[in-house]
Parts: structure tokens; C-alpha cells; sequence
């Protein structure tokens, strides 16, 4: 039997009964079009927070307490035995001291309610030495920056100053900032400029606050002030690991028996770079289950179609078809299903997932992989599935397929 009449027939078998052709694909359609959409916003999940995240400074290195390690191809691991330690003065001299470090920043935040005007908002306010925040000083739109010797003074973000009072709250403004059951008073002595919000980790810039540490020490109240992290600048973006190795040996001296971590913005960059390609690969895994039920789908609507046209073989074998014509026709037969099916489920998948992005405000990423691996797996998966009918179809007696009813 010619290839081309082989072709012929199986058009016109797919024409003959649409609905029951459609039934057929409906599973491996479904199948590929969550592949297409699983890893479509797989990749868009990876590209939208990693691309959030990749504007860090690469010349920043965090010191906090307690530990974070991570093993080579592993998320994150904050698990540790030993007490975090207490950040200090005598910690940022020691860091100070080491060789490739720029500035070494300490900071300690809490969560506040400010008042103003009557009218009551809550933010984040920030303790900071000025000397060192040379970033954040750059960054002043609106009168200045603070200095060592401010008091009761603080600066503001775009956001705290525009968008949580009724009236914008200007350099010379009052603020009165409560924490816990205590209050202090400040003037509000500069505004920062507008700043990008880092959406997917639901952190805006423009909601912060500052004050100097002498400030936030009496805010507070509490008997002793520690920070809760020192940023370092380093000299060298590229030897950034280098100098976390030497901080790492600068603070043992200081901190024997107590858990404390130098995480470099690449080293935390990488971690999540591993959690977002595991998430990935998870929404792929379960996209292939779908695909594999609507496989089996297709072989038992194969085996019913050889049950249903077993005179039709026996009519062919009568006229000279061989067992290998009859082997080929199934099987061409259902990979063409898996084609068609598979073109169309993604298709639709890519449609999906264009809309599902742009509600999720993520990039939606259709790409070539995602494509090439639904089209591919759609095909196999029916093709293998039409392995068994063909076969059981190519081994039927003709003498006996004729005498079916």
C-alpha cells in the first residue's frame, strides 16, 4: 500500500466521525496545553523574581546573625545549634579593619506607627550611622541627609511623605513616631527620591524611614541596642567572596561560640536562582501526568477503533494489504492525532499563558522549549500509545475479521 493512500485513508477515517476524532485528542489537547502553561509561566516565574532580585549590588556583602549555608545545588539552610550573636560597635570597627571592605553600614529596623496631622499610618523606620549610608545620601530629593549628630531628626521615603497623610509631609514637617507603648518626636529634615518597588517580595523602598542610631536606641527603650545587620561595601564587585571569607575570620575572634553569617548578593542570588529552577521543574512533572493520562486516553479509543473496524481489516488483508500496511496505517494514525492534537493544545496553551501572566503580573514566556517539548511529547506519547492497537490490528486473521459482524 502507497504511503499517499495510506495518508488518504486516514483522513478520511479522522472526517468520517468528527466528534469521536475530536473525543480522541481532547486528552492529549489538555495534555500539552499544560505543558505549554506550566512551563511557560514556570519560565516566567524564574525570569520575573530573578530579574527582581538582579539588580542587588554585587559589592554589597550582608553580616547578620545566626547561620546561612547552602549546599552546592541546594536551597538555602538557616537550621543552627549555636546562639545568634550580637552585632556592635566593636563588629564594625573589626570590619572596618579588614582588607577590601569600602564601609561597613549598620542597621536595625522595626515596624512603627506614625502620626501626623491627626491621622495615624504605620511603616518601617530604619537606624543608621549617616557617615557610612553614602547610597542613601545620594538618594535625597528634598532638603538633606542626616548626620551623626542629628537626634530628633528623620528622613523620609517618597512614599511615607506623598502617598500616607492627606497632605504631603515636607522638610520642616513634624512626625511622631510610636513603638510599642513609647512615642518620640522628630522633624522631618529630607525626602528621598522616588525608588522602584520590588513587587514579587512585596518590599517598597519609598515606605522607609531613618533615623541615627542614638534615635532609635531611645525609641526602643531597650537595655541593649544590637544591630541586626552590617552592610558592607567592598572595593572589588569581583572579590566580593574573597573579603566575606576574610569577615568570616575577622568576627570568629569576636563571636567563638555564636552563629553569625557574611552572605555575599551573588551567594543569595544563586540560592534563589536553585529554588526557581526546582519550581520549574516541579510544573513540568506535573504538566507530563496530564500528558501520560491523556496518552492512555488515546490508546483505549485506538483499541476501540480496532474492535470497530475489524471486517474493514479483514477487507484490506483480502485485497493484499500485509501486516506491515496494516501496522503502518495505526500507527501514522495516531501520530497524526498527536500532531494535530498537540498543535492545538499549544496553541491554546500559549493563549493561556499570556493571560494568566499579564493577571499574575509576571512575564509570560512562551518559548521554543516549551513548544518543541509539547509538540514532541504530544506526538510520542500517542504514537507509543498506538503501538499495542496497531499491532493487535496487523495479527488479526483475515478469514476471521471478515466473518465479524
Amino acid at each position: 500500500m502507497k504511503l499517499s493512500d495510506t495518508l488518504e485513508y486516514i483522513t478520511v477515517s479522522f472526517t468520517a466521525d468528527r466528534f469521536k476524532t475530536f473525543m480522541s485528542s481532547l486528552g492529549i489537547i489538555i495534555g500539552v496545553l499544560s505543558i505549554v502553561v506550566m512551563l511557560s509561566m514556570g519560565e516566567g516565574l524564574y525570569s520575573g523574581v530573578f530579574g527582581e532580585f538582579q539588580g542587588m549590588n554585587l559589592d554589597v556583602i550582608n553580616v547578620v546573625p545566626g547561620t546561612w549555608s547552602q549546599d552546592e545545588n541546594g536551597p538555602p539552610n538557616f537550621r543552627s545549634t549555636e546562639e545568634p550573636a550580637k552585632l556592635s560597635d566593636k563588629d564594625v570597627d573589626a570590619l572596618k579593619g579588614v582588607a577590601g571592605v569600602k564601609s561597613a553600614a549598620p542597621r536595625t529596623s522595626a515596624q512603627v506607627v506614625i502620626s501626623s496631622r491627626g491621622r495615624n499610618a504605620s511603616a518601617t523606620v530604619n537606624g543608621i550611622s549617616p557617615e557610612e549610608e553614602l547610597e542613601l545620601k545620594g538618594k535625597v530629593e528634598e532638603g538633606r541627609f542626616l548626620t551623626d549628630s542629628d537626634y530628633r531628626a528623620v528622613v523620609i521615603g517618597k512614599g511615607v511623605a506623598e502617598d500616607l497623610f492627606r497632605m504631603k509631609v515636607s522638610p520642616g514637617n513634624k512626625l511622631r513616631l510610636y513603638y510599642d507603648d513609647r512615642s518620640m518626636d522628630f522633624k522631618v529634615v529630607g525626602v528621598q527620591g522616588d525608588e522602584a518597588e520590588i513587587s514579587i517580595a512585596r518590599y517598597d523602598p519609598n515606605m522607609e524611614i531613618y533615623v541615627t542610631h542614638d534615635a532609635m536606641k531611645d525609641l526602643l527603650g531597650r537595655e541593649s541596642y544590637n544591630y541586626q545587620q552590617i552592610e558592607v561595601t567592598v572595593d572589588d564587585p569581583t572579590q566580593a567572596e574573597t573579603v566575606a571569607a576574610r569577615i568570616r575570620e575577622a568576627l570568629k575572634r569576636y563571636h567563638k561560640d555564636e552563629a553569625f553569617s557574611a552572605v555575599t548578593s551573588r551567594s543569595m542570588l544563586q540560592s534563589l536562582e536553585s529554588i526557581l529552577a526546582m519550581i520549574k521543574y516541579v510544573l513540568g512533572g506535573i504538566a507530563a501526568v496530564s500528558l501520560v493520562v491523556g496518552g492512555i486516553g488515546i490508546s483505549n479509543v485506538m483499541m476501540l477503533t480496532v474492535k470497530e473496524r475489524i471486517k474493514e481489516i479483514g477487507v484490506m488483508k483480502a485485497i493484499g494489504a500485509t501486516r506491515r500496511d496494516i501496522q503502518r496505517q495505526y500507527l501514522l494514525e495516531a501520530a497524526m492525532l498527536g500532531m494535530t492534537s498537540s498543535l492545538i493544545g499549544i496553541a491554546l496553551g500559549a493563549g493561556i499563558s499570556v493571560v494568566i501572566g499579564k493577571l499574575a503580573g509576571l512575564p509570560s514566556l512562551v518559548t521554543w522549549q516549551s513548544v518543541a517539548v509539547g509538540l514532541l511529547f504530544g506526538t510520542l506519547a500517542t504514537t507509543i500509545a498506538g503501538v499495542y492497537p496497531a499491532s493487535r490490528a496487523a495479527k488479526l486473521d483475515p478469514i476471521e475479521a471478515l466473518r465479524a459482524e
